[in-house]
C-alpha cells in the first residue's frame, strides 16, 4: 500500500492530541496547559484530536473565563477545565501504510536515543525497538531501562503530535538481537552492516548494532545485511537513515533499486 500525503485538516489544524474517545474528547491536563498556555490557542482554533491508531477528527478548541487558581496550588492551571475540545468534523478513520517498518537500535547515550525516537516517529516508523547487543556499551538495569522505555514512550506521543500523525508508533522492551530473531520471521529482518545490500521493503525490520559492531555470533543469527554508507555512523545516525529510506521506499518517493 502505498503511503497518502498527509490530510490537509491536519496540516492546517494549529495542533494534535490524542484522547481516549472521539465522541466526547477530553483534554488531558497536558495538553491543556500546552495548548492553552504555550500555544495560546484563541477560542474556536482548530485541533485535531486522534486516538493513536489512525481515527482522527477535528475539534474547536474552547476556553471558560473560570478564574485561575491562586498561586500557591500546585495543579497545573490547565486541569481546571478552562480549556477544552468541541467536536465539530466527522470522526475519519486512516489505513496505516504497508508494510509496517521497524527500526531497532542499540542503547545509546539517553539524548542521543531520544534525538532518534523522534525523528523516527516524524518520518512515519511503525515499530521502535531499542536493542541491548553482545557489544552494546551502555546497558541500563532493569529498572533504568523501564524508566528509559516510559520517556521514549512519552517522547514517541510528543513526536507524533508535532508531525500530525494520527497513528502512534508502537516501542516495547528492550530486547536483544535473539529476541527479535524469535518473534520474526527472519527472511524481513536485516542487520545494518558495512558492505551489506541496498535497504529493500523486502526486509521492513532493519536492526542498528552498537558502534562497535555487531559480534560474529549475531552476524551469524541474520543472513540478510543492509548497508547504510561508506563511513561508520553513530547509532542514532544509522537508525535515522535506515528509517528514512525505509518509508521513503514505502511511500514510492525513491525508486527500487533494480
Amino acid at each position: 500500500m502505498e503511503a497518502c500525503a498527509p490530510e490537509p485538516e491536519l496540516r492546517a489544524a494549529a495542533g494534535l492530541v490524542f484522547v481516549e474517545d472521539l465522541d466526547s474528547p477530553r483534554l488531558s491536563a497536558d495538553d491543556a496547559h500546552h495548548l492553552g498556555d504555550v500555544l495560546r490557542l484563541k477560542p474556536g482554533e482548530t485541533v485535531a484530536a486522534a486516538d493513536g491508531s489512525g481515527s482522527w477528527r477535528t475539534c474547536a478548541f474552547i476556553a471558560s473565563t473560570a478564574p485561575a487558581r491562586s498561586r500557591g496550588s500546585s495543579l497545573r492551571r490547565g486541569t481546571e477545565g478552562r480549556f477544552g475540545l468541541e467536536a465539530a468534523g466527522a470522526i475519519r478513520h486512516g489505513e496505516r501504510a504497508l508494510p509496517e517498518v521497524e527500526i531497532g537500535f542499540s542503547w545509546a547515550k539517553a539524548e542521543r536515543t531520544e534525538w532518534a525516537v523522534a525523528k523516527l516517529v516524524e518520518l512515519g516508523v511503525d515499530v521502535l525497538t531499542p536493542l541491548v547487543s553482545d557489544r552494546t556499551v551502555v546497558r541500563p538495569d532493569t529498572d533504568g531501562a523501564r524508566r528509559r522505555e516510559q520517556r521514549l514512550r512519552r517522547i514517541v506521543r510528543e513526536a507524533a503530535m508535532q508531525s500530525r500523525r494520527p497513528f502512534l508508533a508502537r516501542i516495547g522492551a528492550t530486547e536483544s538481537l535473539d529476541d527479535v530473531a524469535g518473534r520474526s520471521c527472519l527472511s524481513s529482518v536485516a542487520l545494518a552492516e558495512p558492505g551489506g545490500g541496498a535497504v529493500s521493503l523486502e526486509t521492513p525490520v532493519v536492526l542498528v548494532g552498537p558502534e562497535g559492531g555487531w559480534s560474529p555470533r549475531e552476524l551469524a543469527l541474520v543472513d540478510n545485511l543492509v548497508s547504510l554508507g561508506d563511513g561508520v555512523l553513530r547509532v542514532e545516525t544509522a537508525a535515522l537513515a535506515a528509517g528514512t529510506l525505509l518509508t521513503a521506499l514505502r511511500a514510492k518517493a525513491l525508486r527500487t533499486p533494480s
